[in-house]
């Protein structure tokens, strides 16, 4: 029953921080209600990897792929066929899934940083696809594709795309942190932790692979089709190699092990770099380019040394406290006696005479 407490008040806590940042974001300097959204959108993608490469332990660096899926089957059918974006973007969802099962049966046979280099080649794969096909636009991508609405309620402001972002990051967030403590849940971490022994326990170590791989595919294509439908088009830049780095390090400062690590790396890393791009040209004048590159590289190196559990590691519960643990050295300890006569560098517990 405390468990259940626990997870509801950090549910609630999180609904009334969502709710507070237009609040926020509205009244401090370099935040605003569009740079909201790209935190709602980023953590929905991050959130993917929690379950595959925090608990399941399978680096992919593919997320940007899915995340183009989303994007592009959402102006298809919007712009092709008149469908709604929302449910464009569930069929993007839908089909991303499909795609992220089906490949798993390949991608898993290897392991480690093959496994990352296959997936970054399944995503840059699809980024040369969209430049060459004229179904996608090639380089021009897809325009004039129609906003969304929410029972007839058209999505026409940054703050409506936060809101409706926020709702689908809260449900995620229940979503996967229920799934991850429930006994499938268990079974993905204890096939991250020690893949032979699950096996050994019964565990299908590739079907369970598959499922994280779909999950993850999952969120990342819903990001990408609210992404789209707030920007009213998709490009194949969605597909390139910095969007997968950039969802990869969120998810790693922010703790991969937690679901809470999503939304924190979102906001740190963005933070840092909307503040890199505005502070770096006054301190340097004439500097121009990308500061969000070298804003991921420091963070992600900083990170990997002083919390390798990641910013939300800084709130795990405290461990026991110093009495706690003396009350156990009270225990009384096993004498040793003289070595055995043959063995005259080892010891023999007294309760248990040498062989002979």
């Amino acid at each position: 029953m405390r468990l259940v407490r626990t997870r509801w008040t950090g549910y609630a806590v999180f609904l009334a921080a969502l709710l507070l940042v237009p609040a926020v974001f509205t009244r401090v300097p370099f935040y605003t209600m569009s740079v909201a959204v790209v935190m709602g959108l980023q953590a929905i993608t991050a959130l993917g990897l929690v379950p595959l490469t925090g608990r399941g332990k399978q680096i992919s660096i593919g997320q940007a792929g899915f995340y183009g899926i989303g994007g592009y089957t959402s102006a298809l059918l919007s712009t092709k066929l008149g469908v709604s974006p929302l449910l464009g973007t569930t069929a993007g969802a839908v089909l991303a899934a499909g795609v992220a099962w089906v490949l798993g049966r390949f991608l898993f046979r290897v392991q480690g940083h093959y496994l990352a280099l296959a997936t970054l080649s399944f995503g840059l794969t699809l980024g040369f696809l969209c430049v060459q096909l004229p179904l996608t636009g090639a380089t021009s991508g897809i325009t004039a594709v129609p906003s969304a609405s929410v029972f007839g309620l058209q999505i026409s402001s940054d703050l409506d795309m936060f809101y409706l972002a926020a709702v689908v990051l809260l449900v995620a967030t229940v979503v996967v942190d229920s799934l991850l403590r429930s006994p499938l849940g268990r079974a993905m971490t204890a096939a991250g932790d020690s893949p032979i022994a699950a096996a050994a326990s019964g565990v299908s170590i590739s079907a369970l692979r598959r499922g994280m791989f779909a999950l993850s595919a999952v969120l990342a294509a819903i990001s990408g089709g609210l992404y789209v439908d707030w920007t009213s088009f998709a490009d194949p830049s969605m597909l390139s190699i910095l969007n997968s780095i950039q969802f990869l390090v969120v998810a790693t400062v922010g703790g991969l092990r937690t679901v809470w690590g999503a939304p924190l790396g979102a906001f740190v890393v963005i933070t840092l770099s909307e503040a890199a791009k505005t502070s770096i040209p006054q301190v340097i004048p004439g500097v121009s380019g990308n500061y969000e590159i070298v804003v991921y590289g420091v963070m992600l190196i900083l990170v990997l040394i002083f919390l390798p559990d990641g910013v939300a590691g800084l709130f795990r519960r405290t461990p026991r406290p110093p009495a706690a643990q003396a009350s156990n050295s009270h225990r009384p300890e096993r004498k040793l006696t003289c070595a055995h006569p043959g063995h005259s560098d080892g010891w023999w517990p007294a309760s248990r005479p040498p062989r002979r």
